[in-house]
């Protein structure tokens, strides 16, 4: 066997030539195209035929359908056909339609494997049976389109539109061709079954095998969220998942992309070159990611949902595990073997949840703290902690789970930021809540302690009423030399920041007040050091508070 012959052996490895192998249309040509097509197909589990069909459509993956087994196909229905736990008809179309396509014979063998309480509440969704051996027969004035079953023993009162009337009446047919007796058995208990019996133990059937892929139910998803401290958890304590997954499945490609842009988590994974156990972590993360999507009452069939729920669950669990670790690639991959990756991903989770709290007693504070710190804020108090681009560097749009130390201590000097900045401002009398509940335009919170900084660095008091135009003109005339402050003024002013949050008994790390002091006083050196006129016009001043005349 040459080098080229032997599979990857490491999860990484094998993640990186899953994402790299054929996909879409050339995958589907390679299996078709193989010594044992049927073999081939079958040997997918149903996540991999599902992913398949959803990525070229289902007219290019007619083939495909047509050999798949009948368990494949009621795997790729479990996933497709239901929204929460109701009976969605409208995605189950096309499956319908591709397996009448395959013939009334694929058509029969697929049908008969699926619970009878799916197969009587698909029909019973589209018609209206009339039995009539009983004498049962639409009323005379009926709209709808009425067909009549092959053996004359029903008529079908059609109740979707001209395309789905079409459809059903040609499931039926096949059905009569397939197997009279079976077709019968399926109208016959789709006339006289409940509708809400039929779908709560459709339900509870998919349910179940969901719960065999990894898929469970919603509360005991709930548990991934339940808090667990960093000191309850220790590397080697034999908590991880045991599984041994088919060695046919394969991970779903979102899932595979999001482990390897986890830049600690694939690092870790790297150095791990067991085969079975890269399978084993195959098959844990899956599970993770399902029990993700379980817990937010996400449809799993849907591509782009599976994406969202696979970067939240690999980055907080690439946190979870750089937490335990404490940064350390070996104790890392130690940790990924005998810690469960629930476990490590609550830790995750819980690190954000404590941010998330301060975040929460703060918000009130932060509508006018200007960004990044609103828009993070205002992610930390989502329903699931969240990191808000804005205060990544460079910042960008939108929001992203946290998923790294870097980005905890990114939020937790902008909280405190945050906090040194809201005493300062209610130290100079200013209602903060108050502020933010005023229409815009509105002062920020930098811009009162500007204010008072402008006021503070050529000798006066650290205030916040408005500046006159002789303390702006003083500012920039006693204050700067050729458009920059003066090593004195910017001295003055960190020491009338440090007397104030001193009287205000609040201690704050030397570096993060020194950054925010240097940062309003760079900002002052902005608004005012260009301004050459001899009299300031304050019309033309922005980010601090000034006196505007009127005549």
């Amino acid at each position: 066997m040459s080098r080229d012959d032997v599979p990857p052996s490491g999860p990484l490895a094998r993640l990186r030539a899953h994402i790299v192998g054929p996909r879409g249309y050339r995958r589907i040509d390679a299996l078709l195209s193989s010594d044992d097509a049927e073999g081939a197909i079958a040997a997918l589990s149903p996540n991999e035929v599902f992913e398949l069909v959803h990525e070229v459509g289902f007219e290019d993956a007619a083939d495909l359908i047509h050999l798949a087994t009948p368990a494949q196909i009621q795997g790729c229905i479990d996933l497709d056909g239901w929204n929460k736990d109701q009976l969605d008809i409208a995605p189950l179309k096309p499956w319908l339609s591709a397996l009448i396509d395959a013939g009334f014979e694929k058509l029969g063998q697929v049908f008969s494997t699926l619970d009878s309480e799916l197969r009587a509440l698909i029909l019973q969704r589209q018609v209206k049976i009339y039995d009539c051996e009983q004498g049962e027969e639409p009323a005379e004035d009926n709209e709808s389109a009425i067909v009549a079953t092959p053996d004359r023993f029903f008529m079908l009162e059609l109740l979707g539109d001209e395309d789905t009337g079409r459809l059903i009446q040609q499931l039926v047919e096949d059905l009569y061709r397939y197997d009279i007796v079976f077709a019968r058995h399926v109208i016959m208990a789709a006339r006289s079954e409940p509708a809400a019996e039929l779908e709560e133990m459709s339900y509870r059937w998919r349910s179940a095998r969901l719960a065999d892929m990894g898929y469970v139910d919603f509360y005991e998803a709930l548990d991934l969220f339940r808090p667990l401290d960093l000191d309850k958890v220790s590397i080697g304590e034999g908590s991880q998942e045991r599984i041994v997954p088919e060695e046919t499945s394969r991970m779903p490609l979102a899932i595979a992309q999001e482990v390897l842009g986890r830049g600690f988590l694939a690092r870790a994974m790297a150095a791990i070159d067991d085969p079975v156990e890269a399978e084993r972590l195959e098959g844990a993360l899956m599970i993770l990611v399902n029990k993700v999507l379980a817990a937010g009452r996400a449809k799993p069939g849907n591509p782009e949902v599976v994406q969202r729920g696979a970067l939240y669950a690999t980055a907080t669990l690439s946190l979870g595990l750089e937490a335990v670790s404490r940064g350390d690639l070996a104790r890392a991959q130690q940790a990924l073997s005998s810690v469960g990756l629930a476990r490590l991903f609550r830790v995750g989770y819980t690190v954000t949840h404590k941010l998330a709290r301060l975040a929460q007693a703060l918000a009130a504070r932060s509508v006018i703290a200007g960004s990044p710190t609103r828009e993070l804020v205002a992610a930390l108090c989502s329903p699931r902690p969240l990191f808000a681009r804005a205060a990544d560097e460079p910042a960008t749009a939108g929001l992203r789970p946290f998923e790294s130390s870097a980005d905890l201590r990114r939020a937790g000097e902008i909280l405190t930021g945050l906090t040194v900045r809201i005493a300062l401002v209610e130290s100079l009398g200013v209602d903060v809540i108050a502020s933010g509940q005023a229409p815009e335009p509105r002062p920020t919170l930098d811009d009162h302690i500007r204010t008072a900084l402008a006021r503070a660095v050529v000798g006066g008091g650290f205030t916040g009423e408005a500046l006159s135009q002789a303390e702006l003109t003083t500012l920039r005339d006693r204050g700067m030399v050729t458009g920059e402050l003066t090593p004195a003024a910017r001295a003055s002013g960190l020491e009338a920041v440090q007397s104030r949050l001193g009287a205000a008994q609040l201690q704050a790390s030397g570096i993060v007040l020194a950054r925010l002091v240097t940062g309003w006083l760079d900002e002052l050196e902005a608004i005012l050091g260009e301004v050459k006129d001899a009299e300031i016009d304050p019309r033309f001043v922005e980010g601090v508070l000034v006196e505007v005349k009127r005549s």
